[in-house]
């Protein structure tokens, strides 16, 4: 991940959001950089570069990147509603302005809410411990087709789209 490559791909709105974000918790930028590098480099050593697609692996990715940003966050903070807000706020800036479609948006909103979930539900999970975990939800994950197939349940989501060479 290339930090500096990401920050000039944004406009000048998406940079505003941003910077008003983490000016408002400084203390959790860091750690969330943390967790985000953390959350690729497992991906990409699990899945190879399928994660950065629309797929099961991209699922699984969401969902561990929530749950790393609450418990990377969490060693330095108190108070785990708050860390989980942040965790929603940062996600959910990030979906907000990537350029995914509709349906890979609420799928995305809906794996980093299973990853806060998780966290909420179980926030001192080791490392293998929660990648075992997702890894096992992975065999019942759901591709979605349609915004109507999206559901508030325990499973990772993915999408399914017409065009394969958007997947």
């Amino acid at each position: 991940m290339n930090l500096w490559r990401q920050l000039k791909s944004l406009d000048i709105s998406a940079l505003w959001a941003l910077l008003k974000l983490c000016l408002r918790h400084p203390f959790r930028v860091i750690p969330t950089i943390r967790a985000t590098r953390e959350c690729v480099s497992v991906c990409d050593q699990h899945f190879g570069k399928t994660h950065h697609r629309n797929s099961p692996a991209n699922a699984f990715r969401h969902a561990l990147w929530n749950y790393y940003i609450a418990r990377e966050c969490n060693m330095r903070d108190a108070g785990h509603s708050k860390i989980l807000e942040w965790t929603k706020k940062i996600t959910d800036w990030h979906e907000v302005f990537s350029k995914n479609d509709f349906l890979a948006r609420e799928m995305d909103l809906h794996n980093n809410r299973l990853g806060r979930l998780l966290f909420g539900q179980d926030p001192n999970m080791e490392t293998e411990e929660i990648i075992t975990l997702l890894k096992s939800k992975l065999t019942t994950s759901i591709k979605i087709s349609t915004p109507e197939d999206i559901q508030t349940v325990d499973k990772l989501m993915f999408v399914h789209l017409i065009d394969p060479k958007i997947q």
